[in-house]
């Protein structure tokens, strides 16, 4: 049985309607199969690879590899036994941290626009690929930093593991650190430490004069010393930290 008998629907109907939920699910990163994977598993609410297959008519190593890239993209979840049972992460939860995601790429963007016919001058971008040159440049950020450095990273246990020594030498310094990263994280030394979940990528900020976005695996960043660029993110940044502050507040009352 597969989703054509399960919806009941004509198979012109259905391929309709499989290609509109397909794209909207491709604007939010998946693939085809990806997507044919994911709706197999609503469908059903749990499935086996061969049943996720079967139901979203597709061999079983492309099932496989599909419910293995949507674990990884927190899409589902799944429980280890003979065989692996895949469930769908709860609806809701998906909904709300794409939105965050797309709402947090938008207040960035938000933050920039105009800024280049404003001040009449080139926005200068650099980029860095490789993790290796990217903890680097972040190690350099971290050394040159004098008042205040702001971090915001799913991947603070790779930085902590590269330059945990630096950040004690900035506080040594006097250096206000400022850190958000995920929950359960352990953190290098550091002024103040937020929590925030889905973050999705690493920002950067450098006495308010540099700054840095990368891609969550560190793979790759964009780094600018241009004051007016790094004064926006900057901006940004201590936003979302005032957010942090007031749901704190919050929790304790």
């Amino acid at each position: 049985m597969n989703l054509f008998d399960v919806l009941k629907l004509d198979i012109e109907s259905l391929e309709s309607e499989y290609r509109k939920l397909s794209s909207v699910l491709e604007k939010i990163g998946l693939s085809e199969y990806e997507s044919r994977a994911f709706v197999a598993i609503i469908v059903k609410n749990q499935a086996s690879a061969d049943e996720v297959a079967e139901l979203a008519g597709m061999p079983r190593t492309s099932a496989y590899k599909a419910l293995q890239s949507l674990m990884e993209k927190q899409f589902v979840t799944s429980v280890q036994g003979r065989p692996t049972i895949f469930y769908p992460v709860p609806l809701e939860q998906i909904r709300n941290r794409e939105l965050g995601g797309l709402e947090e790429a938008f207040n960035k963007l938000e933050a920039v626009k105009g800024l280049l016919s404003e001040k009449g001058m080139p926005q200068l971008v650099y980029t860095i690929s490789g993790k290796r040159g990217v903890l680097s440049k972040l190690g350099e950020m971290l050394d040159a930093s004098k008042t205040r450095f702001i971090i915001s990273t799913p991947a603070i246990q790779e930085v902590r593991s590269e330059h945990g020594h630096r950040f004690k030498e900035a506080m040594g310094r006097g250096v206000e650190v400022i850190i958000i990263t995920e929950p359960m994280l352990k953190v290098p030394q550091c002024t103040r430490s937020y929590r925030k979940k889905d973050l999705l990528a690493t920002d950067v900020i450098c006495d308010g004069q540099s700054a840095m976005i990368a891609a969550p695996d560190l793979s790759l960043c964009g780094f600018s010393d241009n004051p007016f660029i790094s004064a926006h993110l900057d901006n940004f940044m201590r936003m979302v930290i005032e957010r942090l502050d007031a749901a704190q507040e919050r929790a304790r009352v």
